[in-house]
Order: structure tokens, then sequence, then C-alpha cells
């Protein structure tokens, strides 16, 4: 019986949080980097937001008048 991607996937994270455990410094530096990307995500999404609705007002101003 051949293991399924499941039972890899597992045994790989169970691998990598037992490396981890002997670097606490490098577990809260992952940690630190996934929260980070986190929020230049959610940063950048509500930038984008906020850049669209300003293009829009500017195109309703600038554009023809009908």
């Amino acid at each position: 019986m051949t293991p399924g991607v499941g039972h890899e996937a597992g045994e790989t994270a169970r691998t990598v949080v037992a490396a981890l455990k002997s670097t606490p410094g490098i577990l809260a530096l992952v940690i630190f980097n996934l929260l980070f990307l986190g929020a230049v995500v959610y940063i950048q999404h509500t930038n984008g937001e906020r850049w669209h609705e300003l293009m829009q007002q500017t195109l309703k101003q600038c554009g023809p008048k009908q």
C-alpha cells in the first residue's frame, strides 16, 4: 500500500515542527514573517481599493459632460 499525499504532507509537517522545536528563534522568525506578509497583503489590498475609487472619481470629474 502506497502512502497518499495527506500522509506525506503530515509526515513532512511533523518533521518540520520537530526541527523547529530545537530552534525557537527560527520558529519566531517564521511566525513573524508570516504575520508581516499577511499585513503587507492586507495593506496593499486596501490601498488598491482606495486607488481604484480615486481613479473612478477622477474619471467622473475629468470625463466628457453628458
